[in-house]
């Protein structure tokens, strides 16, 4: 298996850390995209250009929650969906809440970064959407202390770095991004968690090397 990847990418880290916690890092070989993310090289292996790309033998899939379910039913242990079926479907609602909802209003930061191309009432805005969907995600989780019952699930793994990078827009803009005590107690288990600990300690170090660049474009 081959995992395409970027270190400073979000989603690449939810699929890392999914690979720490089922302990496959030695069966999984991780390259950056051949050519460069945007080049006709990659399209060629990867044609939505994306990452991550997770390539097994004929198979090849582009969205990390594709990848996350295969990799789950491949290495069953230890898994990422309680047992329970109601359990199942609410890890597989937060986990989509993150990708559809909280996570590109986020995204859409990464634009505003460099100051010459910025503008503040886009940047306002944004952090408005920001806030809605992190108080709603207040309303619809009850850690305990993880979303999903007291083991992580795939419906924890996407958010770890999404976060972080809105810590260091967060700062970039000036803004402050407000979490209910139970948000706040949930972020702090998953740091905490030595598997996630280790992926968001990787995707950090390259994400502050990807914004002092983004900056100066």
């Amino acid at each position: 298996m081959i995992l395409y990847n970027l270190p400073h990418s979000n989603y690449g880290a939810k699929i890392v850390t999914i690979m720490t916690v089922k302990g496959i890092a030695d069966q999984v070989e991780i390259k950056e995209p051949p050519g460069g993310l945007r080049s006709e090289t990659y399209r060629s292996v990867v044609p939505t250009g994306q990452i991550p790309a997770l390539v097994d033998e004929d198979l090849m899939i582009s969205e990390s929650e594709a990848i996350a379910e295969y990799l789950n039913e491949v290495f069953p242990e230890p898994p990422l969906f309680p047992e329970d079926p109601k359990q199942r479907a609410r890890a597989r609602f937060l986990s989509r809440f993150h990708d559809l909802h909280l996570e590109p209003p986020i995204r859409g930061l990464f634009w505003q970064v460099p100051e010459r191309k910025r503008d503040l009432a886009v940047v306002d805005e944004a952090f408005v959407a920001i806030q809605s969907q992190i108080d709603r995600l207040g309303m619809l989780a009850a850690p305990a202390p993880f979303l999903v019952g007291d083991r992580l699930s795939l419906a924890d793994c996407g958010y770890p770095s999404t976060l972080m990078y809105l810590d260091m827009l967060a700062g970039v803009f000036g803004h402050e991004v407000r979490y209910a005590p139970h948000l706040r107690s949930w972020r702090k288990t998953l740091q905490a968690h030595p598997d996630v600990g280790a992926a968001l300690a990787e995707t950090e170090k390259a994400g502050m090397g990807w914004l002092p660049r983004k900056l100066a474009e």
